[in-house]
């Protein structure tokens, strides 16, 4: 486009906003539908990087006192297979107190009869007592595998007690602490926020920089249509666009012909009233 120094004319008779505005107002719009999509991304990455990580770190700790279940499973069911009965393994006690000493989290062992009753415990306290119908249940359906179990704020993991005739004739629980896990997922939730902050931070910025390097090229087309508009407006000629220029500067030139050529008829209509009134 054809461009001139005169700019406040073009301005003032449409009404336009001046270049460097409509450059602003756009960057600052699409910068905040952008970091908001950044924000959002992030987000849900973290959620469900964390949610994920709490997956895997519950059954690796699960997996861990599941091995140390199964060691006292193995110790129980070789004396079960001599012919003995469950409640005369006497030293069964010395066996999980001492799984229990190697671990300090380990809240308490407990070995129980086909009907719940807790023969041995580490808890000595607790022999005699009786588990939760739900727990022997979960004993006699899961006859190979270990099953887990939420006691308030602990949690439980049992394995079946099963003779050489398959028979199941109790099982083995250890509870460990839930906020065993928690505290060790804590520590990821901390990192994770303090990464997520830094990404969105970095990328924000890297973002809204290039959002505003992006619509200086619209700042300046603007700012030549609206210098070449002024112009033509005010000293008259015709908006020539330039050369391979697209579509839309052919356009405009053709209404910056037409807008000047509606300001002359408006000119000559008013000069027209203006001598009517005279010879009135």
């Amino acid at each position: 486009m054809r461009q001139d120094g005169q700019t406040s004319l073009a301005a003032g008779f449409l009404g336009l906003p001046s270049a460097r505005s409509v450059r602003g107002s756009l960057a600052r719009k699409v910068s905040l539908a952008l970091v908001s999509i950044l924000v959002f991304t992030l987000l849900l990455a973290a959620f469900f990087a964390y949610y994920k990580f709490e997956s895997v770190y519950s059954s690796l700790v699960q997996s861990r006192y599941s091995f140390v279940v199964f060691t006292v499973k193995k110790k129980v069911e070789d004396s079960l297979n001599l012919g003995l009965a469950l409640r005369q393994l006497r030293q069964v006690q010395e066996i999980i107190e001492r799984e229990k000493a190697r671990d300090s989290q380990i809240l308490s062992i407990q070995v129980y009869d086909a009907q719940g009753e807790v023969l041995f415990d580490t808890d000595r306290g607790a022999i005699g007592t009786f588990v939760g119908s739900g727990l022997v249940d979960a004993a006699k359906a899961s006859s190979a595998q270990s099953f887990g179990a939420t006691d308030d704020d602990m949690l439980i993991v049992g394995l079946p007690l099963v003779n050489t005739l398959g028979k199941v004739e109790g099982g083995i629980l250890l509870r460990y602490p839930q906020a065993y896990v928690e505290h060790g997922v804590g520590g990821l939730l901390i990192q994770l926020s303090r990464t997520t902050a830094e990404l969105l931070a970095v990328f924000s910025v890297l973002a809204v920089a290039g959002l505003y390097i992006l619509f200086g090229r619209v700042s300046r087309k603007l700012g030549s249509m609206e210098r070449t508009l002024g112009t033509v407006l005010s000293e008259g000629g015709q908006a020539v666009p330039e050369a391979g220029g697209d579509p839309f500067e052919e356009r405009f030139a053709e209404f910056v012909t037409k807008s000047r050529e509606a300001t002359d008829h408006i000119r000559e209509a008013t000069e027209e009233i203006g001598r009517l009134d005279r010879l009135a």
